[in-house]
């Protein structure tokens, strides 16, 4: 008697990436004690492409301090439990111009950093 819903077949298995090799190309991770020295209510910037808003922190400390982190990706996790996040790094000149242009309203003496 053949059981329904059974495998019956060849299983594939593939090999799972984690870790930091999880991380795409092109892509940041944002540690999560170093996101607890920024405030906890991010600054969301529009920007049409690819994800319609880049995230950037500002500093606890200083005020006047901003780190661009970029377009939210994914949360990076080791054995559950969550140790930052990815971000998709902002690159070109005419998108870190955009960023410097609406942070600026914000904060005329701001101090912008696009990596850690």
């Amino acid at each position: 008697m053949k059981i329904p819903f059974s495998g019956g077949g060849t299983k594939k298995t593939t090999a799972q990436v984690s870790g930091l090799e999880s991380v795409p190309a092109g892509a940041q991770m944002i540690p999560m004690d170093v996101k607890k020295q920024y405030e906890m209510n991010p600054v969301h910037i529009y920007h049409p492409s690819p994800y319609n808003a880049i995230t950037v922190l500002r500093s606890r400390k200083q005020t006047h301090d901003w780190l661009v982190c970029g377009w939210y990706l994914d949360t990076f996790r080791e054995h559950g439990v969550v140790k930052g996040l990815v971000y998709r790094t902002v690159a070109s000149d005419e998108d870190k111009e955009h960023v410097m242009t609406e942070l600026k309203k914000l904060d005329k003496d701001a101090s912008i950093k696009f990596a850690l």
